[in-house]
């Protein structure tokens, strides 16, 4: 490798996020084995922390974009510069999350089809949503966006928001640190926020298109009415969703699977 290359990787961010990414993962994993003796115990806690990690890189790779628009493209180009090893970071994650579940918890692939329904479904949504991760994470390099040219590249690349309604369903419907009402408020703060930035990027992209809307009243009336349906829905949604902690399932399935999540 020449001297030359040496010098751009070093000073690339990405570079230094993917590996910190992996020494997180490293310290997570032998914080926690020396905290727990338990080795149930100890993969329950493992998973929950990989999870965890996936959603905050996930959520940080997700908002950077429409939080250009709020403050300036300009001004967070270096970070937008690094959202693509924030989102593979996020899949790294999201893989060990999975991989501890599946091999360290349950025992293998075998033994999902004794667990209820809904964590059946459950695991079904969270799988399709690595796999979206997976397809984010191997088209992140840029000789792949070349090949695929950008217009090709940014329209897959939105299947993101797919990815991540199924893991909030996913989440939500087995995720037993949800019973909290802290972190369902700090989850629900948070989905407001991203809402509210994505909303702002459709109507400014909209009023480029619209001289009505370049307009300040009709711009901030269209916002406020498309961010309210956002609300309502976000906030509505767990009422309509069948929840291991918040009742859906049986009393008996809770006893006997109450530690897959």
């Amino acid at each position: 490798m020449s001297n030359d290359t040496n010098y751009a990787l070093l000073n690339n961010s990405r570079f230094y996020i993917l590996v910190s990414t992996f020494l997180l993962s490293v310290i997570v994993f032998g914080w926690l084995r020396l905290q727990i003796t338990s080795d149930q115990l100890f993969y329950i806690r493992l998973q929950q922390v990989f999870g965890l990690l996936c959603i905050v890189y996930w959520y940080v790779a997700l908002i950077i974009s429409p939080l250009g628009y709020v403050i300036g493209k300009q001004r967070l180009r270096h970070i937008e510069f690094a959202r693509r090893a924030i989102g593979v970071s996020a899949f790294y994650f999201a893989l060990l999350h999975a991989a501890v579940a599946l091999w360290g918890q349950l025992g293998g692939l075998s033994q999902l089809s004794y667990l209820p329904s809904l964590f059946q479904w459950s695991l079904a949504g969270g799988a399709v949503s690595l796999g979206i991760l997976f397809i984010m994470a191997i088209t992140s390099f840029d000789k792949v966006i070349k090949i695929m040219t950008f217009r090709y590249w940014k329209w897959v690349h939105r299947f993101v928001y797919v990815g991540g309604v199924l893991a909030i369903l996913h989440i939500w419907s087995v995720g037993t640190h949800l019973s909290y009402s802290a972190i369902q408020v700090s989850a629900l703060i948070a989905l407001i926020i991203l809402s509210g930035l994505e909303t702002y990027r459709l109507v400014t992209l909209l009023a480029r298109k619209s001289e009505e809307l370049s307009g300040k009243l009709y711009f901030w009336v269209i916002f406020a009415s498309i961010w309210a349906a956002w609300i309502i829905a976000i906030t509505g949604m767990p009422a309509l969703i069948q929840s291991y902690h918040g009742g859906g399932s049986g009393s008996h399935e809770k006893a006997t699977h109450g530690n897959v999540h």
